[in-house]
């Protein structure tokens, strides 16, 4: 009988003697990293011997005899980036603290300890941000790590019947449920400083471009109002990434569900999700909803990158259709004349570094497999990364347009002269002349005018008939930078009743924003 069981007891005697070494080390690597040994980054490891060690919170350790690779660790630690999901991922802990309850994981006993335990990380968590720190794995284990050292085994149950898998997703649906309005709100922001813009700028004119080359006159309200149309486009570009972000991923396990009964609908109420998803394998691998979220993020910059380069151009020296605010501009330290207008051209440049976490994103999920891998990690600097650079650029923007000052007579000039040709072929067509006969006709006259350096103004009633019999007149009445946007008959175009008009609805937008927020 004793030596039936003496391999028993050697296993067991080899067992503790592990356990002491992982403890041992265990010691050694948390003194290390309180004296700051470590690096944070794992390039800084290069040139460091490869340590074996323990890390006390992890939540995998049972599998492995030898302890994790110190640099490894730190090179699959992802705390420093997620802790921003501290306040989701509480409030995830705190419905399946619920759900588990209901399903008779957790005693009533066990629940109220544990919801009352998050509950106060959570205030402690929004009173110092600072308390969301340490050398944990991630911010899932950091919870855990603070709701164990607390309750012991109350906190170990917690995470039964649920995986880090769906909990990263869930974790990243709230954030950004919470977040988006947060967004679309800077949006409406730039919206409100452009529709103010339009309305000081009344029936003040300026020259619309094509190919960077003066086209026709507009009124600079239209301008503006040209810029407010693809924003409010990306703000609802956000209410759809919003509804995708809006499916409980909880209940879907590390990939195959869970075994325990857990009340999903239940769960999508707490936490105020309108649906559950459709696949426990897709819920592991899906980050679809951030990339919709990328996609939005990054065609609002280039929207924003569109406007910064507009203003750029037209408040330079060439142009001077408009003056920035010294506040919102720099000098040189060389050239005491300059007047940059370095805010705007680092929105045009940050629109780049936006547009490419969406294509990083892409490109990492393009090749994975099918089910979690660790390689979607990386979502979360590309969202946070997203949000941060817009948020920054929409404020900037916003600034900026609000600081406009429109030189009326610049733009008037800028809005007369050979813009007008498009008016004096229609002028033409009125009269009954085929409009690609009035193209030709014009066409030549602009040759001739551009070549003795005059525009249309300067010409003698002689002069137009010359050019075409079917010229009267009130030819150089019907010529001008006003009629020609008064000329205007559709509810999209520049004519003064439709920009009032389309103002007067980007005013109603905005107050039903208002109302909703």
């Amino acid at each position: 009988m004793v030596l039936a069981r003496a391999p028993g007891a050697r296993r067991l005697r080899r067992r503790d003697r592990a356990r002491g070494e992982r403890r041992r080390a265990a010691a050694v690597v948390q003194r290390r990293l309180h004296d700051r040994e470590l690096p944070p980054r794992a390039e800084a490891c290069a040139d460091r011997p490869r340590e074996g060690v323990a890390i006390v919170s992890s939540l995998w350790s049972g599998r492995f005899d030898a302890a994790p690779d110190a640099q490894a660790f730190q090179f699959g630690a992802s705390f420093r980036i997620d802790r921003r999901l501290f306040e989701d991922d509480v409030a995830g802990s705190i419905a399946w603290t619920r759900a588990i309850a209901k399903a008779g994981v957790l005693s009533a006993d066990e629940a109220r300890r544990i919801e009352q335990a998050l509950d106060a990380m959570l205030a402690r968590g929004r009173a110092n941000p600072d308390f969301v720190s340490g050398d944990d794995e991630d911010v899932h284990s950091f919870v855990e790590r603070l709701l164990v050292d607390e309750l012991g085994d109350a906190g170990r149950r917690l995470h039964t019947g649920r995986s880090r898998n769906e909990q990263v997703s869930l974790d990243l649906r709230l954030y950004l449920r919470r977040r988006i309005p947060l967004l679309q709100r800077a949006i409406a922001a730039v919206v409100e400083a452009l529709a103010a813009q339009a309305a000081s700028a009344g029936r003040a004119l300026m020259p619309a471009f094509t190919h960077f080359r003066p086209a026709q006159p507009v009124l600079v309200a239209h301008f503006f109002l040209s810029h407010a149309a693809p924003l409010r486009r990306d703000f609802a570009r956000f209410d759809a990434a919003r509804a995708e972000a809006d499916a409980l991923p909880l209940g879907s396990g590390a990939i195959a569900g869970t075994a325990y009964a857990i009340d999903v609908d239940m769960l999508a109420r707490d936490l105020g999700f309108s649906r559950i998803v459709d696949n426990s394998i897709d819920a592991s691998s899906d980050r679809d909803f951030a990339a919709t979220f990328l996609y939005a993020c990054a065609l609002t910059m280039v929207h924003l990158s569109r406007l910064a380069e507009d203003l750029v151009i037209l408040c330079g020296d060439e142009h001077r259709f408009f003056e920035l605010s010294d506040a919102l501009s720099t000098g040189s330290s060389m050239m005491p004349q300059k007047k940059n207008p370095d805010p705007l051209e680092l929105v045009r440049g940050k629109s780049g570094r936006v547009i490419g976490h969406l294509l990083g994103l892409l490109t990492t999920i393009k090749g994975l497999p099918t089910g979690y891998n660790k390689d979607l990690q990386e979502d979360k600097e590309a969202v946070f990364g997203a949000e941060d650079t817009m948020a920054g650029s929409l404020a900037v923007v916003r600034s900026v347009v609000d600081g406009l000052t429109l030189d009326r007579e610049r733009t008037a000039a800028a809005a007369s002269g050979l813009l007008l040709a498009t008016d004096v072929a229609d002028y033409l067509v009125g009269r009954g002349v085929p409009f690609r006969r009035a193209h030709e006709i014009v066409g030549a006259l602009v040759r001739k005018l551009v070549a003795d350096r005059r525009d249309f103004g300067s010409l003698s009633l002689a002069e137009w008939r010359d050019a075409s019999d079917r010229f009267d007149p009130d030819v150089v009445d019907r010529v001008t930078p006003g009629a020609s946007v008064a000329a205007k008959r559709t509810p999209q175009s520049t004519a003064p009743a439709a920009v009032d008009a389309r103002l007067a609805e980007v005013r109603r937008w905005l107050d039903d924003l208002g109302k909703l927020c």
